[in-house]
């Protein structure tokens, strides 16, 4: 009884996580808390600032605390680099201080139309529905910002219309940690298209957590050889109401670090426990690491680890990645493992500081029964659940990969960002959606693809820019595609145009 009264109070404090921090008295205007997830100019930036050595921290844990970039601030710390990599300093720089211009309080406003939402959700913003707007109340403190974004989602012309809280979040800063609490956007991972964990697919949850604020690195010698880490942990609720399993709740502990220099080497473990209809221990859902079909405990899990590499080799930057993700089991045996890997290559083109990105990545969320057993697949094993019926999804999209279970996507991804920092993008994208063994799975009432029913292959080619000027960024993407998910037939030709304002 004590714990349901527990668990109530903690549900009401999650509903209300905008105004988490909205009694604090903070001091005056500082700089925004961290990089937000969405913006790929930003992200393209730091990465390669990071395989310059100017960054020492992790940066696959998104969004990415302003204590990581601290370093950037300090006076000579780019001389010698490049035109391209100090122009890189200059605009993460402008992005994190360049709130310090308002006096504490300041508006914002996002407008995005679509004639159809992306099929393919990457690291960037796109709208969720065809019209997706969102006005803004942000205060940013030296320990303490908070950010009210109220907006709506729905058809063109109206239908479907439901309002959100997405991005409303506050945050407090508490010595080198940081505490937040809101509908906060995440990503976890070095995949540039997808993240088999963790991603924006989904609309945010609520969530409150806790956050190391700046890179830093153990001092025992038993531990000293991890290098600098981050750690991530926060709890959730999946309140929505049409849900079959409702009000259940999620917590996930991310913890990534840097063995040697440009090595990252991440460690997440998610986990959905308690609802309507289902036992409820949050302390038997934490610790009993092994879920097997033989020795449940009543949760659903899933877990990843992953490993990123990032080197300068003389102008051009080179990162390999990987992401393994195992689906509501052990880590070795009987693993049912997802895979993501990825390359991603960073250049200046010419001398004047212009800058070109490549990257491409493959994502396979066909589960093995064990890692690398590729001959042994198992069917709807990704992201779905026979007790958690809803599987591992909000709002109708699932947490981590944009396609969902037993699909496949190849992309390559090209962009160039010049030297007034507006970014050009060319991207070929092919999605193989669902299967025929999902289709003809022995529990398909249980295992399903949510973005297609039938098996459908889809090729994509998307090109865009996005051009900031001063307090305003302008976004506009032009897609093909030669498919649609099932029942949907034909191809597609889709365009959709973005405006982020600061008041």
């Amino acid at each position: 009884m004590r714990f349901a009264n527990v668990l109530q109070a903690f549900r009401a404090t999650l509903k209300h996580g905008a105004v988490l921090f909205a009694a604090v008295i903070a001091a005056p205007v500082h700089a925004a808390p961290w990089a937000d997830v969405g913006d790929r100019s930003l992200r393209s930036d730091i990465e390669t600032l990071a395989a310059h050595g100017l960054i020492s921290g992790p940066i696959t844990t998104w969004p990415l605390p302003a204590g990581f970039l601290a370093p950037l601030r300090t006076l000579g710390s780019f001389a010698g680099q490049p035109e391209f990599v100090r122009l890189a300093a200059a605009r993460v720089l402008r992005q994190l201080d360049g709130r310090e211009q308002f006096s504490g309080w300041s508006l914002s406003s996002e407008f995005r139309l679509a004639t159809e939402p992306n099929l393919i959700r990457d690291f960037g913003d796109n709208a969720r529905d065809e019209v997706d707007l969102r006005a803004g109340l942000d205060y940013y403190g030296k320990r303490f910002a908070a950010n009210l974004r109220v907006g709506a989602l729905s058809a063109i012309d109206g239908e479907g219309y439901r309002p959100t809280l997405d991005g409303s979040y506050a945050t407090a800063l508490l010595g080198d940690w940081q505490l937040y609490g809101g509908w906060v956007e995440k990503w976890y991972g070095a995949g540039q298209v997808s993240s088999l964990i963790l991603s924006n697919n989904a609309r945010p949850f609520p969530k409150i957590g806790i956050t190391s604020n700046s890179p830093r690195a153990f001092e025992t010698r038993w531990l000293s050889w991890l290098g600098t880490w981050q750690l991530d942990f926060f709890v959730g609720l999946l309140e929505e109401r049409d849900r079959l399993i409702r009000d259940v709740w999620v917590g996930s502990l991310r913890f990534e670090f840097m063995p040697v220099s440009g090595l990252t080497v991440g460690i997440t473990r998610s986990v959905q426990f308690c609802g309507d209809s289902l036992g409820c221990n949050p302390l038997e859902a934490a610790f009993a690491i092994n879920n097997t079909p033989g020795d449940r405990n009543n949760s659903n899990d899933q877990a990843t680890i992953e490993f990123k590499y990032a080197y300068a080799f003389n102008a051009i930057n080179v990162s390999p990645y990987v992401q393994f993700l195992n689906d509501d089991t052990g880590p070795f045996i009987n693993s049912y493992t997802s895979y993501l890997a990825g390359l991603r290559w960073a250049g200046p083109w010419g001398n004047s500081g212009t800058t070109w990105t490549f990257t491409t990545e493959y994502s396979d969320t066909r589960a093995t029964d064990d890692w690398f057993e590729f001959d042994d697949r198992l069917a709807g094993f990704a992201y779905n659940n026979t007790e958690y019926l809803d599987g591992s999804r909000y709002r109708g999209r699932t947490l981590g990969f944009s396609l969902d279970s037993d699909s496949v996507l190849i992309s390559f991804a090209g962009a160039i960002t010049d030297t007034a920092g507006r970014r050009y993008r060319l991207e070929y994208h092919n999605a193989q959606i669902s299967s025929g063994e999902l289709t003809n799975a022995p529990l398909n009432e249980f295992y399903v693809n949510t973005v297609s029913s039938q098996p459908v292959t889809v090729n994509q080619i998307e090109t865009g820019i996005s051009a900031p000027w001063r307090n305003v960024l302008f976004d506009l993407s032009v897609r093909w595609q030669d498919a649609t998910p099932f029942p949907d037939r034909g191809s597609e030709f889709n365009i959709e145009a973005g405006v982020q304002l600061r008041f």
